[in-house]
């Protein structure tokens, strides 16, 4: 199925362990970037479509006219694209740590020049400016994380990089809360993608690669560490299976 990025990933299935943060850089630099670049949206998520529509309806309650957002794991600038089209002066800075994705950004975006800029880092350990932010958004990126802890310095670096008020959105991968909830939602997934008609193969390279590089947390475990990190409030906003959207708010 030619709408689905390869998996150019090692094999380590054999041995159990997840891929490291290197392995996976290495692999979105193998990739082709234009299928990640792609406006048809990503055909194995549900709702995609209700989804992003969701995110910029988040936004628009807390954007001031002149928004500066940060996009951490922005990729080709999917997500940056959308903030861009329905925020006409807002700023946007895409962080990813795959050169091979960063630098298909101004084709997708080459529609905004001068609203935008790229930095090429790994943010599980990038610093930015204190209260730069008005917004920290991040679409299917953190699932990456290795750990409880790491997710938990994130949050407490994204809320010292917002303003007050500042809003943290994030669209990704989420772990059920106990095995047997984890076992539902992933076959609610392979049900969806049976009904989309994809093939055996393609479901399967995809569960292969989801095993392979995500580690993702509950929502539970989500909104603990938000609340730890100090965000006011934190929330769910939106979840489909093992996919959901949820938000920190930052407030006075």
């Amino acid at each position: 199925m030619d709408r689905l990025p390869r998996y150019v990933g090692p094999d380590v299935s054999d041995d159990g362990r997840k891929m490291t943060q290197e392995e996976i850089r290495a692999r979105f630099d193998a990739e082709s970037a234009a299928v990640y670049s792609r406006g048809r949206g990503l055909p194995w998520l549900p709702e995609h479509a209700a989804v992003m529509r969701l995110l910029i309806e988040v936004l628009r309650a807390y954007l001031p006219a002149r928004a500066r957002v940060l996009d951490l794991g922005a990729g080709t600038g999917n997500l940056a694209r959308r903030i861009l089209c329905a925020f006409p002066d807002a700023h946007v800075t895409l962080v990813d740590f795959s050169q091979n994705m960063l630098g298909e950004a101004p084709r997708v975006l080459r529609a905004f020049r001068g609203r935008y800029e790229t930095v090429l880092a790994d943010f599980w350990q990038a610093q930015f400016p204190e209260a730069a932010y008005d917004a920290v958004v991040s679409s299917f990126a953190l699932h990456h994380g290795r750990g409880a802890g790491v997710y938990g310095d994130l949050y407490r670096r994204i809320r010292g990089w917002l303003k007050t008020p500042g809003v943290f959105l994030c669209c990704d991968v989420v772990e059920g809360d106990m095995p047997a909830l984890a076992q539902l939602n992933e076959a609610g997934w392979r049900g969806f993608l049976v009904q989309k008609r994809f093939t055996a193969e393609d479901i399967e390279r995809i569960f292969s690669n989801y095993r392979r590089e995500d580690s993702p947390l509950s929502l539970r475990q989500h909104l603990a560490l938000l609340e730890r990190a100090g965000f006011t409030a934190a929330d769910v906003l939106w979840k489909r299976f093992n996919f959901a959207v949820y938000v920190g708010v930052k407030s006075g």
